[in-house]
């Protein structure tokens, strides 16, 4: 069997560590080479990977994984999938759940699925303006994908009415349109679920860490790490949550099934528990990263019997170790405001967690930094103290002009 795998951060680099376990080939389709994925690759092609023109020669491939958000926003599953072959990541019309945030926000407003705050579609200065006048407290939403780095929310990267105002006119002028939402106060937990359009099976949670340095100090990142606990849920998350998300997200997928399509792949739902109840945040079509690490690590199911079974309609429970887990990005000096790019990192023995590579590329036979999150080690244990041992036994043995937070999963 051969399997695509379409993306080169760390988050493909865990599909294709899982489908390695497995007795199949894989091929990488990267638009920088990967060392991780290569390495576990029998097939390497470099290329644009959001040029749907340039998928070709796809003969003998009998699954295709899509990693990245801009892959599958630019329609990559839909190519891929004209030419026969069973795709886990929703077509193009289905991921605009993610690629559109007002796409998102109206498909639960027009059917009545819990979840929305109160949320204004502007297209204009008149239309922000009457919105501030009900929540001065707010959220400014880009409406396309912005790499995470799109939201701004008062009090935190908004200061003042015009700072407001000016942002959102910003983003009018730049994408014809800018979702403001009323801004929540809360809990933020998140929900990862395989789903074949009719069935959604949760994946273990897993809690991240956004701010760059030690206590949640300091700028937002893509995530500096990120934990999950023996039982596959959250210390502070009552089971009643985590339901209440999951109808949510099955509400929203049996409507997209009804009206759109049938949705294939991964829905990650971003999802607050507030004193009014549980929101949607945002939602996402494919894995987080470094969610994929934690989930993916533990999962005993082979991943080609899910992606099947997602393309067959037979979706079934997929089964977990009972063991948590602990991720801990390693980053260029400086990121995410001012990373030093291009310095060298040397990989030591690491002997108690896994390697994971994420935004980083080779010449000469060595490894160096982007601009990015560089390096990811994942520990398991049968507790998460367990778990972080492991990986923190390991994280000085990567070293460069890197840095890393020493308080991922710590009281856990």
């Amino acid at each position: 069997m051969k399997v695509l795998v379409v993306g080169h951060g760390a988050r493909e680099h865990a599909i294709a560590k899982k489908l390695a376990q497995e007795d199949l080939e894989i091929v990488s389709f990267m638009s920088r080479v990967n060392p991780g994925i290569k390495r576990l690759s029998v097939e390497t092609r470099i290329f644009d990977i959001l040029d749907p023109s340039k998928y070709k020669k796809l003969e003998g491939i009998d699954l295709a994984f899509i990693g990245p958000d801009p892959a599958l926003a630019a329609g990559i599953s839909d190519r891929i999938l004209r030419e026969g072959i069973p795709v886990v990541g929703p077509e193009k019309k289905l991921a605009k759940l993610e690629w559109s945030k007002s796409y998102a926000r109206e498909i639960m407003d027009e059917n009545d699925i819990a979840g929305n705050p109160d949320f204004k579609i502007c297209r204009t200065l008149s239309d922000v303006k009457e919105f501030y006048a009900k929540h001065p407290e707010m959220a400014v939403k880009p409406d396309i994908l912005t790499g995470g780095k799109g939201v701004k929310i008062t009090g935190e990267h908004l200061n003042s009415k015009q700072e407001v105002l000016d942002y959102a006119v910003e983003r009018i002028e730049a994408d014809g349109l800018v979702v403001l939402e009323e801004k929540l106060v809360g809990r933020e937990f998140t929900l990862q679920a395989f789903t074949d359009g009719h069935h959604l099976e949760i994946m273990p949670l897993v809690r991240d860490y956004k701010r760059a340095y030690d206590g949640d100090q300091g700028p937002n990142t893509g995530s500096m790490g990120s934990f999950s606990c023996t039982d596959h849920m959250m210390p502070d998350i009552p089971h009643d949550l985590v339901r209440k998300g999951t109808e949510i997200m099955k509400k929203t997928i049996q409507v997209t099934t009804k009206q759109v399509g049938e949705y294939k792949g991964i829905l990650y739902g971003g999802f607050m528990h507030t004193e009014k109840g549980v929101y949607l945040i945002e939602y996402n079509a494919r894995f987080g990263d470094p969610e994929a690490m934690n989930v993916l690590s533990l999962l005993d199911t082979p991943l080609t019997e899910i992606g099947f079974s997602i393309n067959e309609n037979r979706l079934a429970k997929p089964s977990f170790q009972p063991k948590a887990t602990v991720c801990v990005y390693i980053v260029p000096e400086g990121y995410p405001t001012n990373p030093l790019r291009d310095q060298e990192i040397t990989i030591g023995s690491i002997r108690n967690s896994e390697t994971y590579y994420a935004s980083v590329y080779e010449e000469n036979g060595k490894v160096k930094t982007t601009t990015s999150r560089a390096i990811a080690l994942l520990g398991k244990g049968d507790t998460v103290k367990e778990a972080r041992d492991r990986v923190y036994s390991d994280v000085n043995n990567v070293t460069g002009r890197l840095f890393h937070r020493t308080d991922i999963g710590k009281g856990i």
